[in-house]
């Protein structure tokens, strides 16, 4: 009776192992997707700046492309029906759709398709209210507060350093101190030079932009330089655009001698410019910015999204300039 009873539990055992390992084979055949389930909301996008009279704001639905590449979508995905407001000083301001022109038709051979303020100018430390609601009900909102007007100013020693680089020392500073507007986080300060050049018996307006920095430190070459990007504010609402005077007369001069040659050119003005940017596209900028490292290989991107009930963007930026006439007869001119 003992050996019976063994036999007939080892069989019961091993009918179950097969059926397990039935179920374990069967589930390796169904097939696996990484991507999950389409959780379709609005995606919106929309930048607000003071430079301008017309303000956009892109809606499109979220979409799941048929295989695992991304760029393989090309249908539009446009939520025309979308009913987009924006609310500044207590009125709010209803969008109407329209079409921009788009460059790039590599990937997508339609028009761009946006909703448009025309005009809405936007004003220093006011408050911006977006609201997008679908047909089918789905309301994306998100709002943000545009920085207040900063305060720029040239340092006095460096006036005579931008109207006579040539008659002082290369390693000499231009200092263009700031102060920030409040609601600012993060900046850009860019310095320009103005010129007028005769191209085929014309005037022509062109415009160089002088470098920050060396991209070497020990290798100083003009074809290898580095170009403000944004940056965060640090611990006060004060900031200080620094600009070395052998790159300031090393553009000058490649653009007057090198580009140019003997083509009649007149320098005009030397502009400082600084754009500021709020919370929300501060984040955005930073954080899909942040793991582009040459040295390493990341296979996720990470999100940011100012929108609650949808996904994207709503953020807005500033420009200022001050501008300095540069002497009627510039060393870099000539006739």
């Amino acid at each position: 009776m003992i050996t019976i009873i063994q036999s007939r539990n080892q069989t019961s055992t091993g009918g179950v192992l097969l059926v397990l390992i039935a179920a374990m084979l069967a589930a390796c055949n169904q097939p696996f997707d990484p991507r999950g389930e389409l959780d379709r909301k609005p995606v919106v996008f929309s930048v607000i700046s003071t430079d301008r009279a017309q303000q956009f704001v892109r809606v499109e639905w979220s979409y799941m492309p048929e295989g695992y590449d991304p760029a393989s979508y090309t249908s539009d995905a446009f939520i025309s029906d979308a009913v987009v407001t924006i609310n500044t000083g207590g009125l709010t301001r209803k969008l109407n759709d329209t079409t921009l022109v788009r460059l790039d038709t590599s990937r997508f051979r339609f028009p761009i398709r946006a909703y448009v303020a025309n005009p809405l100018k936007a004003d220093y430390g006011s408050l911006y209210t977006l609201r997008v609601q679908t047909s089918g009900g789905e309301t994306a909102t998100a709002s943000f507060v545009m920085p207040a007007r900063p305060m720029l100013t040239i340092d006095l020693a460096s006036t005579a350093v931008i109207d006579h680089p040539s008659e002082h020392d290369t390693a000499a500073n231009i200092l263009f101190p700031m102060t920030f507007g409040n609601g600012s986080y993060g900046y850009v300060a860019r310095f320009f030079v103005y010129y007028d050049v005769l191209k085929n018996g014309e005037w022509i307006e062109e415009r160089l932009e002088v470098p920050s920095r060396y991209a070497a430190s020990d290798y100083h070459s003009m074809n290898l330089v580095v170009y403000p990007q944004l940056a965060a504010l640090g611990n006060t609402n004060k900031g200080v655009g620094v600009y070395k005077n052998q790159l300031y007369a090393g553009r000058l001069g490649q653009v007057a001698y090198v580009q140019y040659g003997s083509t009649n050119i007149i320098f005009k003005w030397a502009v400082f410019v600084v754009t500021q940017v709020e919370s929300n596209l501060y984040k955005y900028y930073n954080l899909t910015h942040s793991y582009r490292d040459i040295h390493s290989i990341r296979l996720d991107e990470p999100m940011y999204s100012s929108l609650s009930g949808g996904t994207g963007v709503f953020g807005g930026y500033t420009i200022d300039s001050l501008v300095r006439p540069l002497p009627e007869f510039f060393a870099f001119n000539h006739h």
